[in-house]
C-alpha cells in the first residue's frame, strides 16, 4: 500500500515541477534569511559586548587648588589695620609730678688760674709761713702756681688792666681789676702782652712766666694775690 502511495504522490509531483521548484525555491530563500539575520544579530551582540568592555572606567578626579595662593606674584588682601588706639598701660596714664625742679644751667667760673699749674704754696693769711729765700718768717699772701719759664700767663676774668709796674721781691706785676675784686699777677717777663687801661678777657694771654726774686728758691711759677675791699684774701675762694 505504501508503494502505491509515494507512487501517486511522485505522479503529482511529476506533473507540477513548477510547483516544487518555487517551493524549494521559497524554502531556501527562507533559510538564507534567516541565517542571514541570524548572523546580523549575533555581530551585533557581538560589538555591543565589545563595546561594554572597552568603555573606559571614570578616573577620580583631582581637587582644584587654590589658583590665587601658587599664583606667586598675585598680592594677597591687605589684612585692614585696628582703627581702635591701644589702651594705655598704668604707667603711661601717670603724669609727670607738678612744679618739679628745673636744672638751671651753671654760670661759666668767674675765676680761673692763670697757669695750668698745680697749687704747691697756699694761702696763710695772719699765719707766719718759712721762706726759703729769704731764711726768714713771714706771711704768705697769695698762692704759688706752678708753670714752666714763658709759659702764657692768662687773664683768669674779664677786667681792666689797672697798672703794670716792677716790684724788687715779685718781679712784673699785672694789676687787673675785675667784677669785685683786684687780680696781682707776680712773677711775669718784663715784656707784656698788655698795656695799662687796656680791657682783657677771661683765658686772654697777659704776657709769659718769669722770676719772683723772694721766691727763686722754689720751683719757677706765678704768684697770685687777690685783694678785696683793700685786704688780701684767699684766691681758693674764687676758685670754688
Amino acid at each position: 500500500m505504501k508503494n502505491k502511495l509515494f507512487g501517486r504522490l511522485g505522479d503529482s509531483l511529476k506533473g507540477n515541477w513548477l510547483i516544487v521548484f518555487l517551493l524549494v525555491s521559497v524554502i531556501s530563500a527562507g533559510l538564507f534569511t534567516y541565517r542571514t539575520v541570524s548572523g546580523i544579530n549575533r555581530r551585533l551582540e557581538n560589538q555591543r559586548l565589545q563595546g561594554i568592555e572597552s568603555t573606559p572606567e571614570p578616573q577620580p578626579t583631582e581637587p582644584v587648588e587654590d589658583v590665587q595662593q601658587e599664583a606667586p606674584n598675585v598680592p594677597l588682601p591687605a589684612k585692614p589695620n585696628p582703627t581702635a588706639a591701644p589702651k594705655p598701660t598704668p604707667q603711661e596714664t601717670q603724669t609727670e609730678p607738678e612744679n618739679q625742679p628745673v636744672a638751671e644751667p651753671q654760670p661759666a667760673k668767674k675765676f680761673v688760674l692763670p697757669v695750668n699749674g698745680k697749687i704747691f704754696y697756699a694761702f696763710s693769711g695772719d699765719e707766719l709761713v718759712y721762706n726759703r729765700t729769704l731764711d726768714d718768717w713771714r706771711t704768705h699772701n697769695g698762692i704759688d702756681i706752678s708753670a714752666a719759664p714763658n709759659d702764657r700767663v692768662k687773664a683768669g676774668a674779664d677786667g681792666i688792666v689797672k697798672r703794670i709796674y716792677e716790684d724788687g721781691m715779685l718781679g712784673t706785676v699785672v694789676e687787673v681789676e675785675h667784677d669785685g675784686f683786684t687780680a696781682r699777677y707776680c712773677g711775669l717777663n718784663p715784656s707784656t702782652y698788655v698795656k695799662t687801661g687796656d680791657a682783657v678777657t677771661q683765658n686772654q694771654t697777659m704776657g709769659t712766666v718769669g722770676e719772683i726774686s723772694m721766691e727763686v728758691a722754689e720751683e719757677s711759677h706765678i704768684h697770685l694775690e687777690i685783694i678785696k675791699d683793700g685786704k688780701a684774701v684767699n684766691p681758693d675762694t674764687l676758685l670754688k
